[in-house]
């Protein structure tokens, strides 16, 4: 039921990707993106996938992402910069 967390190797078994839609040219990307660049570097073990929604249209629409920011959580989206809490949350990180 629980899985014990003993070092950083522990987390390979354990999903702690985010999935980050975003531009260059997005004024609003901007917060988002300083958001996960702290997260990261406060919880290494966390993965963020960038996507570049210029030079990736076609998965862009084929995944049904119709604005940005996005930030895909364990399936949970966010269409803006989400609260700290929530993320680690989902992640399953205290």
């Amino acid at each position: 039921m629980f899985q014990y967390i003993y070092s950083f190797e522990d987390y390979k078994g354990i999903n702690m990707e985010i999935i980050y839609y975003k531009s260059a040219i997005c004024p609003k990307c901007i917060p988002t993106s300083r958001f996960l660049k702290k997260l990261k570097s406060e919880h290494p073990e966390i993965e963020i996938k960038e996507i570049e929604i210029i030079t990736h249209l076609k998965s862009t629409i084929k995944d049904k992402v119709y604005s940005i920011p996005v930030i895909e959580v364990k399936g949970k989206r966010f269409y803006s910069t989400p609260a700290k809490g929530e993320v680690l949350g989902l992640l399953g990180i205290q």
